[in-house]
């Protein structure tokens, strides 16, 4: 673009100063013997004013369609850098391949958008859309199968944009109760050489055929989209790593704790069979130390079954529950605790709902109990048109949540809350304590 407006600058110098000796030598020398000095400075003068004015007409025209195509590039690549920061702050895989379709379709000006997870085989895993309501989905019925112009990106790997789609040979139209759709360009999601998806956009705004520009854009976009969702890939790896780690952990706990004293028990008792004859009144109290290592070992695992499946929740409603753990931090931290329930707050959560929610409760609390320093901790529970909210506020010490975002215990939370459709978040400030929200539809409203 800079070489290009050096090349007008010189045009704009030397063109004219070329088109005027010109023109003057042409009429001096063509014209002179016909009229009078003062008809040939006049004509000369006309003459180079209208040049004049169309010379400035086409520059000003050239000038301004490269402003435009500037101001054109500039938009397109701030929507990349605002669709690539937005993928960035997402690691639910799910969530990403979403993200990806419906940015696409933002920073192209595409009505609407697909994109394709392949398999090994080269057929479609996945497809996702974006432009298109649930009804619409619902009426057009199961996902394609990769045939026609989507077959034929999958199929070649390559960059595909056409103008009209009923006009090349490759299409294989549309199903019924299929919007009609005119543009179309098609390109793959590459990571390291590896084909992830593929993208489809279909229908510029204002009805314009996608351009080179546009599929410049769409390629820079896809390279982030790539990076985003096997980042996301990744991260789900490393959960279910985790998980397995985490079975690996109640395994040991397990063997070392519940397994090891039930085997003493059993040592004792056959002690106790083979004291019983030689020497009764030695039996009484290997019994009894028995009877305690079982009750112990009793409680430990029903402390245990607690942890993983609060069966308080089948006496009593969340806030009940809720309660019961203030109380208990309450005896064993010595915090002050408020807990405030609107009339009615809970009702309509389902079950899950009231799991989740008490979990996300349980190690919220326990976050107070173990690192906030808290001198008191205040839960909320309301409901307000149809949403459910949990409020949970301490006057701790606090921390910084983008440094704690990618512990187990906030991961969880967060993890428990979407997994419901549900919003989640985390404000904390150093000093000044944290406030923790859940916002979840209660399940009776979403049925009506």
């Amino acid at each position: 673009m800079e070489a290009l407006i050096r090349r007008w600058r010189q045009l704009g110098v030397w063109l004219p100063v070329t088109f005027v000796a010109a023109v003057a030598a042409l009429v001096v020398l063509g014209l002179g013997r016909f009229l009078s000095d003062a008809g040939v400075v006049v004509l000369i003068t006309v003459i180079t004013a209208l040049g004049a004015g169309a010379f400035s007409s086409w520059i000003f025209r050239v000038l301004g369609q490269a402003q435009r195509e500037m101001v054109q590039r500039a938009r397109h690549l701030a929507a990349i850098n605002e669709a690539s920061l937005a993928l960035s702050s997402e690691l639910n895989l799910a969530s990403v391949l979403q993200k990806v379709v419906d940015l696409s379709r933002a920073v192209t000006d595409a009505r609407y958008g697909a994109l394709a997870m392949v398999n090994e085989e080269g057929k479609i895993a996945e497809f996702l859309t974006s432009g298109l309501s649930r009804e619409e989905r619902e009426r057009i019925g199961r996902p394609p199968e990769g045939k026609g112009l989507l077959g034929a990106v999958i199929q070649k790997g390559e960059t595909l944009r056409i103008d009209r789609i009923a006009d090349d040979p490759r299409s294989s139209g549309f199903p019924p109760h299929h919007p009609l759709m005119t543009s179309f360009i098609g390109l793959p999601i590459v990571y390291e050489g590896r084909i992830v998806g593929d993208l489809y956009l279909t229908d510029k705004s204002g009805g314009q055929p996608f351009t080179e520009q546009d599929e410049e854009t769409l390629r820079t976009f896809a390279a982030h989209g790539a990076i985003a969702i096997e980042n996301a890939r990744l991260y789900h790896q490393v959960q279910d790593l985790a998980v397995l780690e985490e079975r690996d952990r109640i395994g040991m706990d397990l063997h070392d704790g519940v397994i090891q004293s039930l085997y003493a028990a059993g040592l004792t008792l056959e002690n106790c069979l083979e004291d019983l004859a030689q020497d009764p009144a030695e039996v009484q109290p290997q019994l009894q130390k028995a009877i305690q290592n079982l009750n112990q070992t009793i409680a430990d695992i029903r402390s245990y079954i607690f942890n993983l499946r609060p069966r308080v929740l089948a006496d009593t409603d969340l806030a009940g529950a809720v309660g019961g753990l203030l109380q208990e931090l309450k005896v064993n931290a010595l915090l002050d605790v408020q807990l405030i329930e609107e009339p009615g707050a809970c009702q309509g959560l389902s079950e899950d709902q009231s799991t989740a929610l008490f979990h996300v409760a349980q190690e919220s609390l326990n976050n107070v109990r173990k690192h906030a320093r808290a001198s008191s901790v205040t839960a909320k529970l309301q409901r307000k048109d149809g949403i459910f909210r949990m409020t949970i506020t301490d006057d701790g010490v606090g921390f910084k949540p983008k440094r704690s975002a990618g512990g187990q215990g906030l991961r969880n939370m967060r993890e428990r809350v979407e997994a419901l459709g549900g919003r989640f978040s985390v404000q904390s400030v150093n000093g000044r304590g944290t406030q923790l929200v859940v916002e979840l539809a209660l399940a009776m409203e979403r049925k009506r």
